[in-house]
């Protein structure tokens, strides 16, 4: 049972990182004015991380029996930079709980290497928020 959970969490978490990426991406193309360039800065290298994070649940979410399923949230990002930071900030939050939770079942199922994995991931959404934080001032 644990399995399936996991799975559906691998899903849903993969959707967020999807999500993420391209939402970072849409940031970083609207952000204008060089009060706004570390910012702009910032969301472009997250980019990059985002996807890595995404193709590695997509990898473990196979390796696993299942199928990887995406239905990103497609909404339109804020265009002020604050309230982008803001909602990052939350998001990063919200990430941290799922990768916490997704490694307590990965370690049920005794999948330690995927539990490691879904710590690292946790302490790298909570490194992303504090950077976000020092943005927003």
């Amino acid at each position: 049972m644990a399995i399936e959970e996991l799975l559906t969490g691998l899903n849903s978490q993969l959707n967020r990182e999807v999500t993420t990426f391209l939402r970072y991406m849409l940031q970083a193309a609207n952000i204008k004015g060089a009060q706004w360039q570390s910012v702009r800065e910032m969301y472009q290298a997250e980019v990059t991380d985002e996807v890595g994070h995404a193709q590695y649940l997509a990898d473990q979410i196979s390796m696993l029996g299942g199928t990887p399923m995406l239905q990103p949230d497609l909404s339109p990002p804020p265009a002020d930079v604050r309230e982008m930071l803001t909602n990052d900030i939350r998001e990063e939050q919200t990430d941290v709980k799922n990768y916490t939770r997704l490694a307590a079942l990965a370690e049920k199922e005794g999948l330690f290497a995927l539990k490691m994995k879904m710590e690292e991931q946790a302490a790298d959404e909570d490194e992303h928020r504090q950077a976000m934080q020092r943005l927003l001032g």
